[in-house]
């Protein structure tokens, strides 16, 4: 029987679990998770955590212990990961349907046919990237490793209603390739999409305004903002993400959210503000998608290198769950640029 690897979840979020099981699933090789969000207000499983838990079992054929709700520590022993048509992931609540992924697509990617699927629950919520982050940023970094996915929204969900759903179709790929991004070049072009839900149109209006000022004012002035208001939905809220496109296929994202109280123009500012921020320094990734990068890194089939502008703990705790369960090593040159390797367990 293979030899269980034991994995700390108290230092951090769903982040630290979530990493552990798509490694496994991968791997094939078995963990338990222990202390799952020990230091959080509310530790053990939340609903966002047990439905990308119990989906990457289901894809892997796993055989999963302690998978119940508030749960402080899992077992998972993956199977043969096999291929989804026509299933729907409804997380129950406004939990992020984004941070599911984040569990479920490397299984996908590796599995023996293509996949479809629809997820239900939040799709811009705080405290997890947004739809548009995902397809405009995280996507093509993704598929610059050969990783074939795309995916649709249906309708927004928002905090804390939820409700939102969004499609997602996954070709296999024989293997994933790896990435060698350590510089960014010149920022060809800003877009994005400010977009509301149930709420007054000048919301979304006066959002792109203040972002496009911002922007414009930093010297970006090629910058193009789609609208997206829609009358009626699930829940109510409104948004504004953007992303650079820069030289080399590099993307760089930023995004804000609004809530009851907080000024159109606030939001729309601070999003502008998140984008030239993550732009600031010559690096090739912004720190958001660095740490979901690792990863990929970790599975690449060869040595991996990317530079990013902060060494968040984020980024640390994932290359330890990676070099933990993946056998990756991985190697990190700080300063103002910070460089990151990867070798796989292979190469390592």
């Amino acid at each position: 029987m293979a030899e269980v690897i034991a994995i700390d979840g108290a230092r951090g979020g769903g982040q630290i679990l979530r990493n552990a099981v798509a490694l496994s699933a991968v791997s094939g090789r078995p963990v338990r998770v222990e202390n799952i969000r020990g230091a959080r207000p509310k530790p053990g499983l939340r609903p966002q955590h047990l439905t990308a838990v119990r989906a990457v079992a289901e894809v892997s054929g796993a055989r999963l212990v302690g998978g119940e709700l508030g749960s402080r520590e899992i077992e998972f022993w993956p199977g043969k990961i096999t291929a989804k048509q026509g299933w729907q992931l409804d997380v129950g609540t406004a939990g992020s349907v984004m941070l599911v992924l984040q569990s479920l697509l490397p299984a996908l990617t590796t599995a023996n046919a293509p996949s479809e699927l629809a997820l239900v629950g939040g799709t811009d919520v705080p405290f997890a990237p947004p739809f548009d982050h995902f397809t405009e940023v995280f996507l093509p970094a993704v598929e610059a490793m050969g990783v074939r996915a795309a995916a649709k929204l249906v309708r927004r969900g928002f905090y804390p209603k939820g409700g939102g759903m969004m499609e997602l179709a996954v070709s296999p790929a024989a293997s994933v390739d790896p990435l060698c991004w350590t510089e960014r070049g010149d920022s060809l072009m800003v877009r994005g999409r400010s977009y509301s839900q149930g709420l007054p149109a000048h919301i979304a209006e006066r959002m792109r305004e203040s972002a496009l000022e911002r922007l414009r004012t930093a010297g970006h002035q090629r910058a193009e903002i789609a609208l997206e208001v829609v009358e009626r939905g699930p829940s109510q809220g409104c948004g504004i993400s953007l992303w650079a496109e820069c030289e080399a296929g590099r993307r760089f994202g930023g995004s804000s959210l609004g809530r009851r109280g907080k000024r159109a123009e606030q939001v729309g500012q601070e999003a502008a503000d998140a984008l030239l921020t993550e732009m600031k320094g010559d690096w090739a990734i912004e720190s958001h998608l660095a740490d979901q990068m690792v990863v990929w890194m970790a599975m690449a089939d060869g040595s991996s290198e990317l530079t990013t502008g902060n060494m968040t703990d984020h980024i640390c705790s994932a290359m330890e769950v990676a070099e933990a369960v993946a056998g990756a090593a991985f190697s990190v040159e700080e300063g103002p640029v910070v460089r990151i390797r990867c070798e796989p367990a292979g190469n390592a």
